[in-house]
């Protein structure tokens, strides 16, 4: 049983790196902190597109018409959900 744990271990581990660039999970954030927090959490596994430059208040961001498009494409769309983001 250990040594099929340990293979499973090793198999992932190997596999990986392999994947590299072409399996990047595309992710859109909102703001600021949101965006940096899901890069810290998803390393080199995601690509991760924030709305919100630094500087923007999100409490008075409006999207634009390209910020559509980003959001259709993601796999994963993440938000604070503090109603920073109500006029999203």
């Amino acid at each position: 049983m250990k040594r099929i744990a340990i293979l499973i271990l090793v198999i992932v581990a190997i596999a990986d790196p392999i994947q590299g660039h072409a399996n990047m999970m595309n992710v859109v954030t909102t703001s600021t902190m949101v965006t940096d927090m899901v890069k810290s959490v998803g390393g080199s596994r995601v690509s991760v597109v924030g709305l919100m430059g630094p500087g923007v208040d999100p409490h008075l961001y409006k999207p634009a018409s390209g910020d559509v498009v980003k959001l259709q494409r993601a796999k994963v769309i993440f938000y604070s959900g503090l109603m920073l983001e109500g006029r999203m």
